[in-house]
């Protein structure tokens, strides 16, 4: 398995800043018999169970919690955008607003950090238009 440091350490750093999410993250995947020792093995697994939390913030209306989120992953992306492209954009940006509806994509939109909703663009669309 060819994990590179980077994932990893973005892994880390998103457990550190949202603690709880990450803790019912791991629960989750664990319900669907993903061993505990094999989330740090399986980045992209790992971040894609977590970009489902910005769903439940749109449905909640959470303006900070969506603020919040995506700005913290556009700064890790920005910190580091060769290493954390694909991990950025195929695990998380694709899948922040899988079972949204429309009505609420559009709403959610104005409030997603500017660098995820232009990976997000590139697998889908702008939400508003």
């Amino acid at each position: 398995m060819n994990v590179r440091i980077d994932e990893k350490i973005l892994v880390s750093n998103i457990r550190v800043r949202f603690p709880s999410q990450a803790a019912l993250t791991d629960q989750w995947l664990a319900q669907r018999g993903w061993k505990i020792e094999d989330h740090n093995d399986l980045p992209y697994m790992w971040v894609e169970a977590f970009a489902d939390w910005i769903t439940d913030a749109i449905k909640r209306r959470d303006v900070a919690g969506i603020r919040d989120q995506t700005g913290f992953l556009a700064d890790q992306y920005r910190a580091a955008p060769d290493a954390l492209w694909e991990i950025v954009a195929v695990a998380y940006a694709e899948n922040i607003m899988w079972n949204a509806s429309d009505e609420e994509k559009a709403w959610a939109w104005e409030f997603i950090a500017r660098e995820i909703q232009q990976l997000y663009e590139e697998m889908w669309r702008d939400p508003t238009t």
